[in-house]
């Protein structure tokens, strides 16, 4: 805001076409950050619970356990670990006590408390951040004026799509190969196809930017050469047309599954399926060890229906904002596209 104002009072056209471009950057992360947040908020006390004695949260049993605990009786495992069928059990064999699972507890819930506030006061300024890289934004595009803002995006169009290209390779490869994603195609989540629409968007948003790059840098000289450029225009009107309905279908779907998921009724097969993969902080029992491993009984009886849908919700929310970030590049691209060639139509070369 403050570099908004110094470009204002010096009335520096060049930095504020360029603070305007990195502003454009700025906006769209901020606001996927601060979505994930409150998702997240959601999901705090199951990630506390499952990931509590793994060494990711050695600090924080540091913090939040009673001193001379937080590698001891406060890491107790959930459900007491895979050789033991109770909690007490465990706290008695290690320790020749009972109270671990009261330790753990109390620690748990400081942390749980801890992060909430933590996560909701981020969140709240967040948007306040939000609300001012908007409010910046809207005074440099009315310094700018709208030719100039018009010509700037036609000449970074690559610059411009670069964003929403990256953004599509993170979603789909992090909904395909990570670990923890309840979405992909081992989770057998029924949804794992979301991930491949992220890639298939983000190939299209890489031909619209080498399109882009083409229109901006070619010149027109000659009739043939006005012909080329508006069949480049039409091409890159097509491309962004296919990348609105595939960002769209990750919207809509993400959207329709985050809202109708808690009423599906998972049989334990299905919710330890899903459990045993999201689990990466080995606090499951009795999983399949290879793709063709079926054990007897309960699958991650560690995990809960509720556990498993929050993460699944969690997911496919996050999957839902950045479908809607990519939506409204998709369109402001497209609307740019029909802009370019209702302009070049009315092009003049007859005195070349």
């Amino acid at each position: 805001m403050l570099l908004t104002l110094k470009v204002i009072r010096n009335v520096n056209l060049v930095g504020a076409v360029k603070y305007m471009w990195a502003l454009y950057w700025i906006m769209p992360i901020e606001i996927l950050f601060v979505v994930s947040l409150f998702d997240y908020h959601r999901v705090t006390d199951v990630w506390v619970k499952h990931w509590w004695s793994t060494p990711s949260m050695n600090w924080f049993r540091e913090l939040f356990c009673l001193a001379g605990t937080a590698y001891t009786k406060c890491a107790m495992p959930v459900g007491g670990g895979s050789i033991n069928t109770t909690e007490d059990e465990w706290c008695e064999l290690n320790y020749n006590a009972t109270d671990c699972s009261d330790i753990r507890s109390e620690a748990q819930q400081k942390m749980t408390t801890t992060s909430y506030i933590f996560v909701t006061g981020n969140g709240i300024w967040g948007v306040l951040l939000i609300l001012l890289l908007f409010l910046a934004l809207t005074l440099l595009e009315g310094i700018i004026t709208a030719p100039i803002v018009q010509s700037s995006k036609e000449t970074n169009i690559p610059a411009w799509l670069t964003l929403p290209i990256i953004g599509c390779l993170a979603g789909g490869s992090v909904l395909l190969f990570s670990p923890s994603s309840a979405l992909s195609d081992g989770a057998d989540s029924g949804v794992f196809w979301v991930g491949l629409v992220y890639m298939v968007a983000s190939g299209m948003f890489f031909l619209a930017a080498l399109l882009g790059w083409f229109i901006s840098a070619f010149s027109v000289l000659n009739n043939r050469d006005k012909r080329h450029k508006q069949i480049a225009i039409l091409l890159f009107i097509a491309t962004m047309l296919l990348t609105v309905l595939s960002v769209a279908a990750i919207l809509s779907t993400s959207l329709i599954y985050s809202a109708s998921i808690v009423r599906i009724d998972y049989d334990d097969k299905a919710r330890g399926n899903v459990a045993c993969y999201l689990d990466t902080a080995d606090s499951c029992t009795n999983c399949p060890k290879s793709p063709g491993h079926q054990p007897e009984g309960v699958w991650c009886p560690e995990w809960t229906d509720e556990e498993v849908v929050k993460v699944l919700q969690t997911q496919l929310k996050q999957s839902a904002t950045l479908g809607a970030i990519l939506l409204i590049y998709a369109f402001s691209a497209l609307r740019f596209g029909f802009i370019l060639h209702s302009h070049f139509s009315r092009y003049q070369i007859d005195y070349v």
